[in-house]
């Protein structure tokens, strides 16, 4: 991978005919997909926060979208749940960064389509989808303010357009004590000691007896944190 920045810029909604639809919305290209969601009812004149939602490995994006029905109106935001071509994401994968420029593809569309603040985009990512959305936030903060990541085994750090002067993205860190895939003592505890050490303030919480699989509260308490931002 060239490099994780996103090539992109916010745009100001574009005028069309008839509304843009709502509810959950597929968005495509080519061979890759992802499903938005909305609230019930858009108001043009309100600003809107955009939550991207990384899957796993395994591509549990239809399982991510079911547990997400309901947050859009319950919090007045956008969620979008990519699929990552290959049974995980590029980043990790090796192979170029065909995911990253969907990635791009879908919040063009969207900025041209939606109502987006753009100072309220939040990434939340779940294990492989956790490395992944700090690599990606960490990498853009002009375009991400939070990460919410459950289990993240990594973190990879692209400062091709980064300066001193951009803003540090808020980070929301969760582990299982007993994950049977990233040791709490030798992955959890460094990561949040190599953030921290580098500037991020961080949220770290503990799974008591946790292993390797999301807390049933995970993301209910991650999206009640990014909100009281």
């Amino acid at each position: 991978m060239d490099t994780l920045a996103l090539r992109i810029s916010h745009k100001t909604v574009e005028s069309r005919d008839e509304p843009s639809p709502t509810g959950e919305v597929p968005v495509e290209w080519g061979e890759h997909r992802a499903m938005l969601l909305t609230p019930s009812r858009i108001d043009p004149d309100r600003r809107y926060p955009l939550i991207t939602v990384f899957h796993g490995a395994g591509r549990q994006d239809e399982m991510l979208v079911k547990a997400c029905r309901g947050e859009p109106d319950a919090r007045d935001a956008l969620f979008l749940v990519p699929r990552s071509i290959q049974p995980t994401w590029d980043l990790i994968t090796g192979a170029g960064r065909p995911d990253l420029d969907f990635l791009e593809f879908a919040y063009d569309l969207i900025y041209r389509r939606y109502p987006i603040d753009e100072r309220r985009q939040a990434l939340v990512g779940y294990s492989d989808g956790a490395s992944y959305a700090l690599s990606i936030g960490l990498s853009n903060p002009r375009i991400v303010r939070a990460v919410m990541a459950w289990a993240a085994g990594f973190v990879a750090y692209d400062n091709t357009f980064v300066t001193d002067d951009d803003p540090k993205p808020e980070l929301l860190l969760e582990y299982g004590t007993h994950d049977e895939l990233f040791s709490f003592e030798q992955v959890a505890l460094p990561m949040r000691a190599s953030l921290e050490a580098a500037g991020y303030r961080v949220e770290f919480r503990v799974d008591e007896g946790g292993r390797h699989w999301p807390s049933g509260d995970f993301q209910r308490q991650a999206l009640d944190w990014y909100a009281d931002l």
